[in-house]
């Protein structure tokens, strides 16, 4: 059913079999996790001069940290590996899909909506920890009048758990929709040679395609 379809390269299969089965999503999401382990090593080798690996290693690292320290705040860059490993291997599964009969493992919603939902579990965790019960108070507006106070605070929770939803739900559906397209094209464009179609119409849709994917 879903040969020659689009999204036939979202098909979860079994790639290992033995106690447990790897599919090709967690094969691809397990390339991602060892390509960051060698990110980090290319930051902890402690050279004086360091290679170009290093060089880009250490910029990823001080651009995450300057995010951390400027929209959290200083203080909280004890989280900085936690961020910085989820920021690689969302970057480096995205990457991987680029690849031809690859996968991207964050396409699939079961993944991205996991990571969502857990760190927000994880946040309030932590909010809870440090700021007690005042942490409620993001869910309510200040000058809120009293008769209000019930209903806004119902829809600023709603508002909270949406934000979340919608921020795993927009990697998946880009990550979908980029591919998606990408085949279409493709499909367009060899579906057209094939029917004779002159190089020379062909050539605007295929170098759409090289902006697209560059």
């Amino acid at each position: 059913m879903y040969k020659y379809s689009p999204m036939e390269q979202y098909i979860i299969y079994p790639v290992l079999s033995f106690n447990i089965t790897i599919t090709n999503v967690i094969f691809y999401l397990s390339i991602a996790a060892f390509l960051t382990i060698l990110l980090v090593k290319g930051i902890m080798k402690g050279n004086i001069l360091s290679n170009n690996w290093g060089i880009l290693s250490e910029s990823l690292f001080r651009t995450i940290l300057l995010m951390i320290e400027n929209f959290v705040g200083r203080k909280y860059s004890i989280y900085l590996p936690l961020f910085y490993s989820l920021f690689h291997i969302i970057l480096f599964s995205n990457f991987l899909g680029l690849l031809p009969y690859s996968t991207t493992s964050t396409v699939e919603l079961v993944m991205t909506l996991s990571i969502a939902f857990t760190l927000l579990i994880g946040i309030l965790l932590i909010g809870f920890l440090t700021h007690k019960l005042h942490l409620l108070a993001i869910f309510l507006p200040s000058g809120t009048p009293l008769g209000l106070v019930p209903i806004m605070i119902f829809l600023e929770i709603l508002a909270y758990i949406f934000r979340i939803i919608s921020l795993g739900l927009r990697l998946a559906i880009n990550m979908i929709t980029g591919h998606t397209l990408v085949k279409v094209i493709v499909g367009g464009i060899w579906l057209g040679y094939l029917k004779g179609t002159s190089i020379l119409i062909l050539a605007a849709p295929l170098l759409l395609l090289t902006v697209f994917l560059a």
